[in-house]
This record gives C-alpha cells, structure tokens and sequence, in this order.
C-alpha cells in the first residue's frame, strides 16, 4: 500500500472517531433535554464500545502493526531512570498549581482514585490513534516538525466534538492550551520511546485539571467498571509488546535534543 492510500485511510480513522464521539455527544446532550433513557444508552454505546476501543485502540493498533511502522511503549535506546526524571520534572513542573490547589481543598483521597480511575477512559486512550497511527503516517510525508505539529492540531481540534461532555475544549483558550500540551507530549514521546509513561502523563494532568474545575468522577458506576476493563486490556497489551519489541525500533526515526 502506498503512502497515499495510508495518510487518506488513517485520516478517515480520525475522521470517523470524531465523528462518532461528536454524535455520542449529541445523544447525551438530548438525553437530558428529552429525559431520553435510549439517546443515553446509544451515547453510551457509541463512546464507550465503538468509538474509543474500536476507532481508538483497536484500529490503530492493528494498522500500525500491518503497515509496520514505528512506536515504542517503553524506552529502548534511552535510560530508563534518566527518562523517569524527566517525566517526574515535567509532571512537578505542569502541575506544581494544581496541585497545590487540590491538596487544599475537599476533595478527599479515596474520592479523587476513583476519579483518577474513570477519567483514564478520557485521557489515555487516544494515544493510540494519534501517536501510533497519525503521527508516523503524516512522517512518511512530512517532516518531523511539520508531523508533530498537524497531529498536535488534530488533537486540539478533536475536542471540538466533546462539546456536551467537555464544553470548555470550545474555547479559543483552551484549544491553544490542548494544541501546546500535546505537541510537548508528543515531543516527549519521541524523545522517551515510551507511550506509556507519556499517555499516564497525561492522565495526571487531566485528572487534576478535571478535579479542580468541578467535574469530580467519584461515582462507582458502569463507567467506572467500563473504564477497569478497558484499560486494564490497553495498558496490559502496551506492556506485553514493550517486551515483544525490545531492539525493534529503528533509531533514526526518535528524535535527541541535539538532532531535533
């Protein structure tokens, strides 16, 4: 298959996901205009069975394994310790407010792990499709920098499509805000060789944001539940192939601070 055929086909990926999170959206959002317990359950399948395991994981996964190009779920080529401090330092430094601010206030422990827990659905899971498939497509074409950059704006401008369950991803704001932070996540990424440590990254930054603007997630429902099997599967299928690819990556494709 050609280059062509991969960038449209993984393009169509990303359009379909957002697509499907967007009508997801829409049908939550009527579900609570209508009193609607169909337009929910459909919001809930579409989101939680469809869009982000099948569009999300699932896909990306299994092109990026056929078309065979390059990721990495933990650091091959880097120090481990030495990529663990720089993550530690880049979390401490992001969220050094945040944190501050959480500790302060109400919100006890055993409420936020489970809020930390739920939201893993939101801020993990679409690694796959964005580092793992768009990113090394668009890098067949473009150059790293130009790469980086148009994934980074295909984030931003997915969150377009959480309209009812993130409504401040509709501000000029918070789009520049989700445009940096992942275009430094995915520099990191190509930095540490480790999608993992970036994707949990991520999710601590998430969590606490989400936390301190007063979207709590302590309910033990069926999200909850959903999200422990879901990423239970992700996050064990990511650890078994670090293993599997031990001396896999090609060195020229990950970026040093003085190449970049």
């Amino acid at each position: 298959m050609n280059v062509k055929s991969k960038l449209f086909i993984a393009s169509a990926i990303y359009l379909i996901y957002t697509g499907t999170i967007a009508l997801s959206n829409q049908l939550m959002k009527m579900s609570l205009i209508n009193g609607s317990e169909v337009y929910q359950a459909l919001s809930g399948v579409l989101f939680g069975f469809i869009g982000i395991p099948f569009f999300g994981i699932i896909l990306p996964f299994f092109l990026a394994r056929k078309w065979k190009l390059e990721y990495s779920f933990w650091p091959q080529t880097k120090k481990t310790s030495q990529v663990l401090l720089v993550f530690a330092l880049f979390l401490f430094v992001v969220n050094f407010e945040s944190i501050k601010a959480l500790s302060g206030s109400s919100i006890g422990i055993p409420a936020f792990v489970i809020h930390f827990v739920s939201i893993l659905l939101f801020h993990t899971t679409y690694y796959p499709l964005f580092a793992v498939l768009l990113l090394p497509v668009l890098r067949l074409t473009f150059s790293t920098k130009t790469s980086v950059l148009i994934t980074a704006l295909a984030f931003s401008l997915y969150h377009l499509a959480q309209f009812h369950f993130y409504p401040a991803g509709l501000t000029l704001a918070v789009q520049l805000f989700l445009f940096a932070y992942y275009t430094v996540s995915l520099l990191l990424y190509l930095w540490s060789e480790s999608l993992i440590l970036v994707a949990l990254a991520h999710q601590v930054t998430g969590a606490v944001s989400v936390a301190l603007n007063g979207s709590l997630h302590d309910d033990i429902d069926f999200l909850f539940y959903l999200t422990c099997v879901i990423i239970s599967l992700y996050f064990t299928y990511m650890i078994v192939q670090s293993f599997r690819r031990r001396n896999a990556i090609n060195k020229s494709w990950w970026i040093s601070l003085k190449r970049f």
